[in-house]
């Protein structure tokens, strides 16, 4: 699901209220999957960017949520994230492609007229993509607590939640090798996210592209490095990497303010 594998461990005493748990938790990242593909044109952010200008769209309360929470980092970071980059993303095949190219596309276009309906102010194109993922781990650890789950993992492609009374060791792909893991240390109660290029790189047009884009210049970066960031919750460290990717700041001020802290991790040469 959301375009990787989820894997979630639920720890519970009691093996039919673990299995409760345990479907709860899919159940919340399908939900997540079934709003905010960009690759279904009738999940909620195919229909935005179908949208109009001027007309309204009501939205699950989830996407809202989301958008929300985009537009707040957004803001943040100085625009240093940005979801409307889809349509760099659509150009250079990791998204499907557009009907019209659309200039200048960002998620300030996007405003709320009520609690759950959104406009748009200009034609926009998003990709929910650097932030959904992280928020649907969120939802299934809720989900999963919620059934009576005492503690459990949940890992989207590398957007990890734990929560409970035990520690977790966190391993991070080897941004030279990412088929070789390195222990960043131990969680507990929180949540982690990394971004790198490493498995989204390819040649467009005779150009190195990837899955990360700068909102500033609409390029793509073309890092050998990985960012980590680890939050209390697992959607604002997946979208902080982001900002730390762009800035290249393993202590950009917008961490702070979330009670998160970034590794930037460089490739490591193998040892004789």
């Amino acid at each position: 699901m959301l375009g990787t594998y989820v894997d979630i461990r639920v720890d519970h005493d009691d093996a039919a209220r673990a299995a409760a748990a345990l479907e709860a938790g899919f159940a919340a990242v399908a939900r997540v999957q079934r709003c905010m593909s960009a690759f279904d044109p009738e999940s909620d952010v195919g229909r935005i960017n179908r949208l109009a200008v001027g007309d309204a769209l009501d939205i699950d309360p989830w996407t809202a949520d989301v958008l929300r929470l985009s537009l707040e980092l957004h803001r943040a970071s100085g625009g240093l994230f940005d979801c409307g980059i889809a349509p760099e993303l659509a150009a250079w095949g990791m998204l499907p492609p557009a009907p019209s190219a659309i200039a200048g596309s960002s998620i300030t276009r996007l405003s709320f007229a009520a609690a759950g309906t959104i406009r748009v102010s200009a034609p926009l194109r998003l990709d929910l993509g650097g932030i959904a993922k992280g928020y649907a781990v969120d939802r299934a650890a809720d989900a999963m607590r919620a059934c009576g789950a005492r503690g459990g993992l949940i890992n989207a492609g590398g957007d990890l939640r734990v929560f409970g009374p035990e520690q977790e060791a966190i391993h991070l792909r080897d941004p030279g090798n990412p088929a070789r893991l390195r222990l960043a240390g131990w969680l507990g109660d929180g949540a982690c996210a990394t971004s790198a290029t490493y498995f989204s790189r390819r040649d467009v047009g005779g150009h190195e592209v990837s899955a990360l884009v700068d909102p500033r210049n609409r390029q793509p970066m073309r890092t050998r490095r990985s960012y980590s960031v680890f939050a209390p919750c697992c959607a604002v460290a997946d979208a902080l990497t982001k900002v730390v990717a762009v800035s290249q700041d393993a202590h950009h001020p917008c961490l702070e303010r979330y009670d998160a802290h970034a590794l930037i991790l460089e490739s490591c040469p193998e040892r004789p």
